[in-house]
Formats: structure tokens, sequence, C-alpha cells
């Protein structure tokens, strides 16, 4: 894993400046050790790129004095190549329709830089400390960002399906070319009529067995987190089918029924199945690496409530799986308002609980601001309820929240996330959406690529006192935790400059333990993290709290 960086500018000078304020940013703003290293440059001088950190075992990158060779980002999203004879060298970037491995972009007089790590383009474009107040109204509404919004103002996220070109500074978009997808059918169904035995089911089973082919060579069992839901097993059935060896993992206790139908799947599909009981209270935890670790890792863009990991993780050889986007075909947020009888009105009620549920910890002048930003979505809820919650799921819940988780997760591990391919979205996207969001959709590609599996059913919550419920300490914290985050909230956010959005006599009553709605106490805290930058000391080490 390594980070991208690059420059395009007017003259070679300003370009220059700028690369080198790249190469020397802070270590302790980037979440895997450097150095960075310039890996190409063009030939006039005005346009380079960096690369910070790199793979295990990889030696570390050579300079190019010209732009003979080409060089690109980890993911393929950022890349650069030799000019025609005569023009200057070009910079380009795309980004999926799920945006999934994104892209930043800031935009300076004469000047142009991207990168795949908001953070970094931030110190290039010397916008570290200019703090946008959108991303802090955002991780205290939804979770996380909207749009194009970052952490930093001037540094926004390229639009999902965006081609980008850069020459001399001067920056031109355009709609990126779509991927291979298999062709759906031109015959239309009417609303809740069963897909079953169409090409529907059967172009996104495809798309899916195609994403995962590649995992048949790579030597060993891929690894998943196997639960009951819908979405795991979506995946081992593809894996399995596509002929990938799979060990497959539950979190829980033996008789919880996620760990029931997880090992049931795992009977029927003759995989190995390991179960991991959870975490029980009395154990310590560093809290304010934890708080600092997120802003790193996640690049400013997640609550610590989730668990991200620490920066510098130790490589891993092991590929792991996962059913994360699993919405996407059903979807998205489409999901929570489909079979209601008021849908357009449930529709409404449903974005706007996602989006302003808690808007009263804002200041009135920043709650404006964010609620201008929402109005083209309730624009187009008037046009398409239903669509509109499909399509703000696939741009900011899978566009953003899942590009930062999955940043996350490759500092640590080599994930391949199946539901997220450009081939898999768009057929599932072409598919009737009333078929999407009443789960059929789902039931009938499972069907397609492993039918012994359709009539496992989906895992319930256990009956009272069958089974011991999970720990879960990031809810069910003590005293000693609540005390921490309340204090470092109110310190760090009063010295950078928190409460110029939120409202400190709000954050004070949240604050105030026991705590009511802890989710937003995480994000509260994180938020001071990052505009305090005291996330730089991430790697410093933290005393140890105890979590019950």
């Amino acid at each position: 894993m390594f980070f991208t960086l690059a420059v395009s500018a007017v003259t070679a000078e300003a370009c220059t400046t700028l690369t080198d304020r790249a190469r020397v940013a802070d270590p302790r703003i980037m979440p895997l050790p450097g150095p960075a290293a310039v890996v190409w440059q063009a030939a006039d001088g005005r346009a380079a790129m960096l690369r910070w950190g790199r793979a295990d075992g990889e030696p570390p990158p050579a300079a190019s004095a010209s732009a003979s060779s080409d060089a690109s980002s980890h993911a393929g999203t950022i890349w650069a190549g030799p000019a025609a004879t005569g023009a200057h060298a070009p910079v380009y970037a795309r980004t999926s329709l799920t945006r999934v491995d994104p892209v930043y972009v800031a935009e300076l007089p004469g000047a142009v830089i991207i990168s795949d790590r908001a953070t970094w383009a931030a110190a290039a474009a010397d916008r570290l400390g200019d703090h946008d107040p959108d991303l802090t109204c955002a991780l205290l509404n939804p979770g996380f960002p909207l749009g194009v919004t970052t952490p930093f103002r001037g540094v926004r996220a390229l639009n999902g399906a965006t081609a980008l070109r850069v020459v001399a500074g001067t920056l031109s978009t355009g709609a990126a070319p779509a991927a291979d997808a298999e062709s759906a059918p031109s015959t239309s169904f009417a609303s809740g009529e069963h897909i079953r035995n169409t090409g529907y089911a059967a172009a996104v089973a495809s798309a899916l067995t195609r994403a995962v082919a590649p995992l048949r060579g790579i030597g060993s069992p891929v690894e998943l987190s196997l639960t009951g839901g819908k979405d795991s097993r979506l995946i081992v059935a593809t894996l399995v089918a596509a002929g990938v060896p799979v060990r497959a993992k539950t979190y829980g206790f033996a008789d919880h029924p996620d760990v029931v139908v997880a090992t049931e799947i795992a009977r029927r599909l003759s995989i190995e199945h390991v179960v991991t009981q959870p975490a029980a209270p009395g154990q310590q935890t560093d809290l304010a690496a934890r708080l600092r670790a997120a802003v790193l890792v996640a690049d400013g863009m997640l609550s610590a409530f989730e668990n991200v990991g620490r920066p510098d993780p130790a490589p891993s050889s092991a590929v792991t799986a996962g059913g994360h986007g699993g919405e996407l075909l059903r979807g998205g947020y489409a999901e929570v308002a489909a079979g209601r009888r008021a849908a357009p009105l449930r529709a409404g009620e449903v974005l706007r609980r996602l989006t302003t549920k808690h808007i009263g910890l804002l200041r009135p002048g920043a709650a404006a601001g964010y609620l201008a930003g929402l109005a083209p979505w309730t624009a187009a809820l008037a046009r398409g309820p239903l669509r509109a919650l499909d399509d703000f799921y696939l741009v900011n819940r899978a566009g953003r929240w899942s590009a930062a988780a999955r940043q996350a997760y490759l500092l640590r591990e080599r994930l391949v996330q199946p539901l997220f391919d450009e081939r898999v979205v768009r057929a599932a996207r072409q598919a009737p959406l009333a078929d999407r969001v009443s789960g059929q959709l789902s039931r009938d590609v499972l069907a397609h690529l492993w039918p012994s599996l359709a009539d496992v059913p989906l895992a319930g919550k256990p009956a009272a006192g069958k089974t011991p419920a999970p720990f879960d300490w990031r809810r069910q914290y003590g005293g000693e935790i609540a005390g921490f985050l309340r204090d470092y909230t109110l310190d760090l956010g009063t010295s950078g400059g928190l409460f110029d959005v939120v409202s400190r006599p709000a954050a004070e009553k949240l604050l105030a333990p026991p705590h009511a709605d802890r989710a937003t106490v995480w994000a509260l805290a994180t938020l001071a993290c990052l505009v305090s930058g005291d996330y730089r000391n991430a790697r410093e080490p933290a005393p140890l709290l105890s979590i019950s």
C-alpha cells in the first residue's frame, strides 16, 4: 500500500515548489511510514508524481528524470505518461461509479494537485489548518462526508464516474467510460413482478463471478467474515461458485443466530469455518490513541466509533473479501422507504432523519450552509423519491463512507469488495428498482449462484435470555471513558475552533455523563482531534482506560 500525489503547473518553478512541499510533508499526517519520493517527472518540469510508502518488500521508488516512463497509483486511479512530441505531459485521474477508490483535487492559481490522500493534498496546498465546516456538520449527522466535501477547504473529492486530465496546470473533466458490464435484457417488468430466471439476476451473478475470478490463483484461501445476513452469504456463494478457496470466520457465541446460520451456510458449501467469541468487560483501551488513529487512518472522514485500525500496521499476506456494498443491490436507502403507502413522505423523512438528526448541535450559520448543500437532494426527492434515495446511497454512503473505510482496510489487509465492482453495480442498477428494494434481486442472484442456500433463513435477534449479548464497549463504556471523552472534546474543541461550528452549550449537554447518544459523542471527540491537529500524535503512547 502506498499513496500517490501528482502536481501539474503552468511553470516548472511552480511545479517544483509544490512537489518539494509534498515531498517534505510532516510524516505525522500520513498513516504509513515514508519516505516520499518523486517517481515520475515531465521532461519540461511542469508535472511530477510522488509516492509515499511502498508495498512490503518493494524497493524504494526511483525518480524518473523524464516523461519516457509512466507511473500510476496503487488503485490505478491516478496516472501519468509520456506526452506527444512537442506537447506538455498530462496527468490523469478517474473514479469509478462508486468512487470507493477516491481521488482528491486541490486547485491553486496556476497549478493543480491530485492525490488519493486528502490530507497529503491539503499539506501540499498549504491548507491543512483550513477546516471545512461542512465536514463537521456531516460527520455529526449522517456520519460521513457528503458530495465532494473533505476536512479541508479547497480540497475536494472527485465525483463518481469522472475522468480528469491536467496539462500544464489546466484541468478538464468529463464522464469516465463505463466499465465492461453484462448486458441487461430490454424487456420491461411491471412493478413487483419477480425477475427470477430473467437476465437481471444472471447479469449480476456473472459480474460477481468475473470480479472474483482473479482470486483463484492466489495460492491460499480467501478469508471472509460470514454472518447470518444477506451480503456475506452472497459473497461466499460467489467465491465458491467461481472456484475460489474460502475460509469463513464468524464473531459471536456458539448459540447466537449469526453463528448458527453461518455454520449452516459453511456446512452446505463445505468450507472451513472458524468462530471467535466476543470480548468481555473489564478490559482497558488507549482511548486517545484510538481517536488520533481514526483521524489519521481514515483521512479525517470517519468517527472513532468505527473500527478503522491504527497507523503503520504489520503487513498481512492474507486476502480478505467482504460483503460491503450489498445495499447497492437493494436500492440503497430506498429499501428503508419502500413498501410504504405514503412513499414520497416516507422518503423525505428518511432523508431528513439521516442528514439532519443532530442539526441542533450546530451553530445557526453553519447549519444554514449545511442545509443549503442538501437542497439538490430535496429537489430530487420531488422528482422521484425512491430513485433519489438509491442515488443518495451510491453517491454518499458508498462513495464517501465506504471510500474512507476501504482506505483504512487497505492499510492492513489485501481487501477485495466484489459488490463495489463497477460491472456489478451497473448490472444491479439496470434491474427494476421495485425488485431491488423488495430484496428479490438479491435472492435471485443467490439462487443463481448456489441454489442450495436459497432456503437458509436470515439470522434474527436471539430470544431474550437464550444467549449472552456481545459486549460492545463502544456503546457500553463506563464512567472513566465518559469523563475522558467529555474533557478531551471540550478542551481540544475549544483550542482547535470546533465550537466555531458546533454549539458549545449543546455539546456540553450531550457530553454530560451518562452519555445517552454515544455514537455522536464519538463523532464530537473525533472532530476535536481533527481540528486541533492532535491526530499528529497518533504514534505517541496513550494511557489505558477501563472500558467498563
